[in-house]
């Protein structure tokens, strides 16, 4: 018996062993097996990081609570808004006994090694540096898709990670970085000049050596300069006029036609027909002279009739277009108008239209350019905005609109003119500048340049004109000092890549520094850019629809925010940043310079990812049978909710009139697409009470719901 006992006991010891040697999992009844993972950490150049610490984190432990608008504006999702970043920061307050984080610290040599992972496990690996080290930043290239140890070659994995731009680097203009990263160089980035970025301000027929409207897919960015008459004069037969009517006193604003005048009157509100002001627009050349004439129709005699101001500058790209103008004795540029009829984009404005921010044309700030008598029901033109507001004393401001749409080439320290009394904004001084923004006679750079995404490059300059040095023995290396001191957002984490685009993506408002705050840097964290630098942390419910996670839009849109709470930005497979679908370099022959073709379900841009029949996937979710390459995913996944231009029709109930009642008739498509990637039931925009008009755009009532009866589709009604 003794002897029958020992031989129990050994085999118990040893399946003991085997238990603690594989760890049976018992919820798939499969042995853990072990494998261990070494590497490196480098810069893009495969420079050593010494000192880092690799955190390599089962991608099942990352936190896939749902993100809600609500949450992000009253900052309960910043416990779980950064996935690995969260992560990380949670489990380093935790005793060391109790942490469960893999993680090694990178030797002199730059070397990690971390035992004991499951080898069929998925895991991201995420680095930071040492805290001694300030010229790089967390992230690094393999923190965003999910690995098996398994898949790891013996070599081990090579993690990149990006450099910091100093605090004490300065912008040099984005045509100082072209001298090394121009046409023909090793690293060409002469595609950006294409980008929606590069032309988000332009002179009229006048783009820089740093532009190129011509080959810039998705919108025809000359289609506004082409609304100028070429004329001696604005009085010249056949200008293209602009008639102002139907004045709202409370809005403070018209309905703008082109060409033609409005000239129905709506038996509901019983304006129509009334002309006040009149504007041309003409030219006298094609790359030169564009101006705005204004005619006070109703008050002939007004000594400001047919003032002239001369257009300087075009801002926006793909929706909408608004067009600056230079005002006597000011030293910016203002805007007077926005043109909402972008050729081959989403933004359709159509004459005659009941919604008057529907149409070609519409005001921007024009209220600026006349005052309006209450009593006598008239107005009298007037010679621009005054320098300093008489109704709440602070000066007239270029700087709101080129926060965003100058980026980072505009000052952080905004200054009031002595002699104007203007609150004035500058960008950098460039050899390619067209234009003086900020009257301080240099001729600037303009648009979105390098360095709103790669941080000032003033050291980064510095340090690659010190050139590669070869090796001085066998054992050392060259001394290579070219792409020191720039931010690579390929090399972050998605959250924090994403967060560079966020900056101006998303509709918080105006930054900070539009009282005078530093700018956010590219490469923070989403912790430090709320506690910093924004008032808001995220959409009002006013900004919401009433679903309460798709947003209305506007010129600030809400792209930022609904990525946030979208399946791309959290999950264990692969954490989704703006840059794995949108080429930020230009680089793309596809509208908004995506990666893939929308417009393509079989070999398109969803499909790079994600392998689905798209036609069974309809049939599945709908019962309706697509054939062939008609439907995208975009469609139902990606409807166009937001409103920032003009938008265009979707589902008709009936023949519109051009009149108010047609409110009731016509379900509107936006031209902002939601993010979040939920699709939207046609029940969505079918609230009670609301007017088709003011209604939700939903697939039914754009993609679905114009070519098909949708009431046969197979959405459940809600609970």
């Amino acid at each position: 018996m003794a002897r029958w006992a020992r031989v129990i006991a050994g085999v118990v010891g040893l399946l003991v062993c085997l238990l603690i040697a594989f760890q049976v999992d018992a919820t798939v009844g499969k042995k853990v097996r072990y494998a261990n993972l070494k590497g490196f950490v480098t810069d893009s150049h495969d420079r050593i990081i010494v000192g880092a610490t690799v955190y390599v984190i089962d991608s099942s432990t990352v936190n896939t609570t749902p993100i809600t608008p609500s949450a992000i504006l009253d900052g309960t999702a910043e416990a779980y808004d950064e996935p690995l970043e969260d992560l990380i920061s949670v489990d380093s307050a935790k005793p060391a006994k109790e942490q469960t984080i893999s993680k090694a610290v990178t030797n002199k040599k730059g070397q990690f090694r971390i035992r004991k992972l499951n080898r069929d496990a998925l895991y991201y690996a995420h680095v930071v540096p040492a805290a001694a080290d300030a010229d790089h930043l967390p992230g690094g290239d393999a923190s965003r898709i999910a690995f098996s140890p398994k898949a790891i070659s013996r070599k081990g994995l090579t993690i990149k990670i990006s450099w910091k731009a100093p605090e004490d680097a300065t912008r040099i203009g984005t045509s100082a970085c072209y001298v090394c990263h121009g046409s023909g160089s090793e690293a060409d980035v002469s595609t950006c000049k294409r980008h929606g970025h590069a032309l988000m301000f332009n002179k009229p027929g006048q783009p820089t050596a740093n532009q190129d409207p011509a080959n810039h897919p998705g919108a025809n960015v000359l289609a506004l300069q082409e609304k100028f008459t070429t004329a001696t004069a604005y009085s010249d037969k056949g200008v293209k006029t602009l008639y102002f009517q139907e004045y709202d006193a409370t809005a403070k604003s018209f309905a703008v036609y082109e060409d033609t005048p409005g000239t129905k009157v709506d038996p509901t509100t019983g304006k129509g027909g009334d002309i006040w002001i009149k504007a041309y627009l003409w030219r006298t050349g094609v790359t030169s002279n564009y101006n705005i004439t204004l005619e006070n129709v109703k008050v002939t005699k007004d000594p400001n009739n047919f003032i002239t101001f001369p257009v300087k500058l075009f801002m926006g790209a793909y929706l909408r277009q608004r067009i600056f103008v230079t005002v006597p004795g000011l030293k910016s540029t203002y805007p007077v108008l926005e043109y909402r009829a972008m050729p081959d984009s989403a933004s359709q404005g159509v004459n005659g239209q009941y919604d008057r921010s529907r149409v070609p044309f519409a005001e921007s700030s024009f209220s600026n350019f006349y005052t309006y008598a209450s009593k006598t029901k008239t107005m009298a033109l007037t010679a621009g905005p005054p320098a300093v507001s008489p109704t709440t004393g602070t000066p007239t401001s270029n700087i709101t609109c080129a926060l965003c749409h100058l980026g980072l080439g505009i000052r952080s320290d905004p200054f009031q003119d002595s002699v104007t009394g203007e609150s004035l904004a500058h960008t950098i001084a460039d050899p390619n500048g067209v234009f003086d923004l900020g009257g301080d006679d240099s001729l600037q750079d303009v648009g979105i340049g390098c360095e709103e995404c790669h941080g000032p490059g003033s050291k980064h300059r510095e340090e690659a004109l010190k050139g590669v040095f070869p090796a001085t023995s066998k054992r050392s290396m060259p001394v290579d000092n070219s792409a020191k001191y720039i931010v690579n957002p390929g090399l972050l984490g998605a959250d924090r890549a994403s967060l560079i685009c966020g900056r101006c993506h998303d509709a918080r408002g105006i930054l900070k520094e539009a009282a005078g705050e530093p700018r956010p840097p590219a490469g923070i964290s989403r912790a430090e850019f709320l506690a910093k630098y924004v008032d808001a942390k995220g959409l009002s419910t006013a900004q919401l629809w009433p679903d309460g996670e798709s947003g209305r839009g506007g010129h600030h849109g809400f792209t930022y925010d609904n990525w946030l709470i979208s399946k791309h930005a959290k999950n264990s497979r692969q954490l989704v940043a703006c840059d794995d679908c949108h080429d930020a370099m230009g680089d793309s022959q596809y509208r908004y310079f995506l990666k893939g073709d929308p417009d393509d379900p079989n070999g398109g841009l969803c499909t790079r990812c994600h392998a689905v029949d798209v036609n069974t996937h309809v049939v599945e979710k709908t019962g309706s049978v697509m054939k062939g390459a008609s439907m995208a995913c975009r469609q139902c996944h990606m409807t166009r909710t937001g409103k920032a231009g003009a938008g265009r029709p979707g589902l008709l109930l009936d023949t519109p009139t051009g009149l108010s009642s047609d409110a009731n008739i016509i379900y509107w498509e936006g031209d902002q697409s939601a993010h979040h990637m939920h699709v939207l039931s046609k029940f969505t925009a079918g609230v009670a009470g609301v007017q088709p008009g003011l209604a939700m755009p939903t697939p039914y009532t754009n993609s679905c719901g114009t070519c098909h009866d949708a009431t046969k589709l197979q959405f459940q009604q809600p609970n």
